[in-house]
């Protein structure tokens, strides 16, 4: 019985794209680790080794696949959120909290 093999065909534009945001992604975090590195920014320190510590606790608790699923859930309702432009509605800053907004 032959089986019908799903062929996926992504255009040079779209392959292009899943690249340089890769390439971003991987160099913010590079420049994270850096700052975090040469201990210039405490905040950012203690927030990755806070990070760190907590996905560390949670991969004991549970399996890597159910983090990975979590993980690309949100990652789509993220993409999707952004493709819809709900960003752009959501106030930032003080503003939410009923002040003037930071101008620098």
């Amino acid at each position: 019985m032959p089986v019908d093999h799903l062929e996926w065909h992504i255009s040079q534009e779209m392959a292009n794209s899943i690249v340089a945001t890769l390439a971003n992604t991987i160099g913010a975090a590079e420049s994270v680790l850096k700052v975090t590195a040469t201990g210039h920014d405490k905040k950012l320190c203690v927030k990755v080794v806070f990070t760190l510590y907590f996905l560390a606790a949670l991969g004991r608790v549970v399996s890597g696949v159910a983090v990975a699923y979590a993980a690309l859930c949100i990652f789509c309702l993220y993409m999707f959120a952004q493709s819809t432009d709900l960003f752009d509605q959501v106030p930032i800053g003080r503003d939410l909290l009923g002040g003037a907004q930071d101008t620098a």
